[in-house]
């Protein structure tokens, strides 16, 4: 089988195939972005450590000044979302920022530890510095 158009059915089918067993938080994963398929070469995959780590798309100095002008939690998580950065590139922009996120964290928590040490923690000590009302 050499046609291109013969070879990308027959991909297609064991593509569609594959999906079709994946449970639904996976599925759901692949819909929103936040997983990807991955071809792995014939040979299998490169060793641990061989990839480069993923570098966030935009400065970290810059997205942390951003999310400092923002000051809302709910706007800064859109703020995030909208870079459309990869899972791995949203804990590269953690790491980058001294954030501490696990490395196997999903996108959610990588994205609440973000806004919580950017924006949450300026809203805690605002919050204790105001004089009580009384």
């Amino acid at each position: 089988m050499t046609d291109p158009a013969d070879l990308t059915h027959a991909v297609l089918l064991k593509v569609a195939e594959f999906i079709r067993k994946l449970p639904s938080d996976q599925l759901a994963d692949l819909a929103e972005g936040s997983a990807k398929l991955e071809l792995v070469p014939r040979g299998g995959r490169p060793a641990p450590g061989s990839r480069t780590p993923a570098k966030p798309a935009v400065p970290a100095q810059r997205v942390r000044a951003d999310l400092a002008a923002i000051g809302d939690p709910g706007a800064a998580r859109q703020y995030l979302l909208d870079l459309k950065l990869t899972v791995p590139q949203y804990r590269a922009l953690a790491k980058e920022l001294g954030i501490a996120v696990a490395s196997n964290a999903v996108k959610e928590t990588t994205l609440r530890a973000l806004v919580q040490w950017t924006v949450g923690r300026r809203g805690d000590s605002d919050a204790i510095g105001r004089p009580a009302h009384g």
